[in-house]
């Protein structure tokens, strides 16, 4: 068993989570919202960077615009790409418009860009649409 930290998606409290097994599930101990709620968050400039900074879990975030064609025909494929995954990655989405400052810190210069984290650092990057297939492969090369 191994014990994580992982960000709450309602309060980002952070709670120590023992993983035991893929199929694990964990509540948060501040608001008792499911930890392991697979849906991407739409996050702010303070929360993406609480969550890319305390989480122990691999992170993948989208920068995205809702005016940029590919970001929003990838909008699905994110979705149901983030369902496979749990407690093993959290999917974070956050729009470049509203939210300019963390990518502008990790120089998003074009939309849509995925970076992947993992203990607060950057580990990969892609600047493209990406179908649900190539997400999920991205996810899991994260855990393995």
């Amino acid at each position: 068993m191994d014990t994580k930290n992982i960000v709450c998606q309602d309060c980002n409290s952070i709670n120590a989570v023992t993983i035991k097994n893929t199929l694990n599930s964990a509540i948060c101990t501040n608001c008792e919202a499911d930890l392991d709620d697979p849906f991407p968050l739409e996050v702010s400039d303070t929360s993406c960077t609480l969550h890319i900074l305390k989480n122990d879990i691999p992170i993948l975030v989208d920068f995205y615009s809702p005016a940029c064609g590919p970001c929003m025909a990838m909008y699905d494929d994110y979705e149901d790409a983030a369902l496979a995954f749990g407690l093993q990655v959290r999917f974070l989405k956050i729009n470049a418009d509203e939210h300019q400052e963390v990518a502008k810190k990790y120089g998003v210069s074009g939309l849509p860009t995925i970076i992947a984290f993992h203990q607060g650092e950057e580990v990969n990057r892609i600047s493209s649409q990406l179908s649900q297939t190539q997400l999920n492969l991205w996810a899991q090369s994260l855990i393995s």
